[in-house]
């Protein structure tokens, strides 16, 4: 995906502003790999639509597997996949 000057310099100002432990595979990706998430207005938080196997750093688990043996919600608290979302449409 090929970002305007604009985009690339909010993205690398995150970056600089957040650690990840797994080196922004969303970013070395050109955020291609990115599982489809909701935004919630108001908070930082974002969900995850889609189950991955290799999951964000900073997603956890929200609740408890149900009756139908569905998945807890994922949250992500990334500053840079929330950016990515809302300014990105990714």
């Amino acid at each position: 995906m090929e970002l305007t000057a604009g985009q690339e310099a909010d993205v690398q100002r995150i970056m600089a502003e957040m650690d990840c432990s797994k080196d922004f595979p969303c970013y070395r990706s050109g955020f291609e790999d990115l599982a489809p998430v909701k935004a919630f207005s108001g908070t930082d938080v974002i969900a995850c639509l889609r189950q991955s196997q290799s999951h964000c750093a900073k997603s956890f688990e929200f609740g408890s597997t149900t009756k139908l043996g569905e998945s807890p919600l994922m949250l992500c608290e990334c500053p840079l996949r929330r950016y990515v979302s809302l300014n990105l449409a990714r």
